[in-house]
């Protein structure tokens, strides 16, 4: 395990009831609302301030009568505090959890792969960690990466995008291997079972497809937009992978998925996939968690787990 990082002394002698208040004092406005939600005294408060501010060696609080606010270097202070108050909610939790034998992961991931990767995650998760409880969360990659950074995930499944990742510090992906993408058309429409297409066949539609704030749609309009043709004007917007496929085979229409989902008898003769000029080209799938907490016992079973059930994902696609 890597080493927790050595504190200077008045950093050492700061307490959650600190960070606490800097919570407060961004949400509220004000130090004595603040001290009202902490059950403290107003000089009380104040005395905390003057702690932090001493232990920080910045001004992190300006008082005024009109409120209370705090500097830009508190903002940045305040984010973290958030982190490390969770955090500690989550160890108590996850000591009565292994008190009574077992213990809890908090999971994100998009609604495709709850279904595609997460069953065979799961038959391997609970033969190393049987008293485990499992809380998956759904959700939008964008969603998922600030839940994970603010804390409130253990980690997240989803694309390595590497813009959203970015923006959120402290974050680090393994990397699960890329599943292809297809354009296919639905049982009806004029391409269905034909084994090639044009582009402007292709592009005439009519497309089921996720909101345009989606990963998926920046693929596709991405590759759209390389072919210089002007953006898909889809008939169907709908959240959801397996919700899209399910439309476009009842209503023969043109939509993008995974070749490994297609593959499913489920789909066959419902959906065809086509060759085209239009190629959709994924990042690959990642385990992501916050590079502090990566040491977790748990979190290193689980990456492993999500690696055995990644194989057989992108090895069929």
């Amino acid at each position: 395990p890597v080493p927790a990082p050595l504190l200077p002394p008045g950093l050492g002698r700061l307490r959650l009831r600190h960070l606490q208040l800097l919570d407060a004092l961004e949400r509220l406005g004000s130090l004595r609302r603040a001290a009202v939600e902490l059950g403290i005294a107003q000089p009380a408060a104040v005395a905390l301030v003057d702690d932090l501010e001493h232990a920080f060696g910045l001004q992190l609080v300006v008082r005024a009568h009109s409120g209370t606010t705090l500097t830009a270097a508190a903002r940045g202070v305040v984010a973290r505090a958030r982190v490390a108050i969770e955090e500690v909610a989550q160890a108590r939790d996850a000591a009565l959890r292994a008190a009574s034998g077992g213990g809890r992961l908090r999971l994100g991931a998009s609604p495709y792969l709850i279904s595609a990767l997460l069953p065979q995650l799961l038959v391997a998760l609970r033969a190393q960690l049987p008293g485990t409880v499992v809380d998956v969360r759904e959700g939008t990659l964008d969603a998922l990466v600030d839940e994970l950074a603010a804390g409130r995930l253990d980690a997240l499944l989803g694309s390595a995008d590497r813009s959203l990742l970015a923006r959120a510090v402290d974050l680090e992906a393994d990397l699960l291997g890329v599943e292809p993408m297809a354009v296919v058309a639905g049982k009806g429409h004029p391409l269905h079972g034909k084994p090639r297409a044009t582009l402007d066949a292709v592009l005439a539609g009519p497309w089921a497809l996720p909101h345009a704030s989606s990963h998926i749609r920046t693929l596709v309009d991405t590759a759209v937009f390389d072919l210089g043709r002007p953006p898909l004007q889809p008939q169907v917007e709908c959240r959801g992978i397996l919700n899209l496929m399910g439309i476009a085979a009842a209503a023969g229409l043109l939509t993008v998925a995974p070749r490994t989902e297609i593959g499913r008898s489920a789909w066959r003769r419902r959906l065809a996939v086509l060759e085209s000029p239009l190629r959709i080209a994924p990042p690959p799938y990642a385990i992501v968690t916050r590079r502090h907490a990566r040491a977790l016992p748990q979190l290193a079973v689980l990456r492993q787990c999500v690696q055995l059930a990644a194989r057989e994902l992108v090895g069929a696609g």
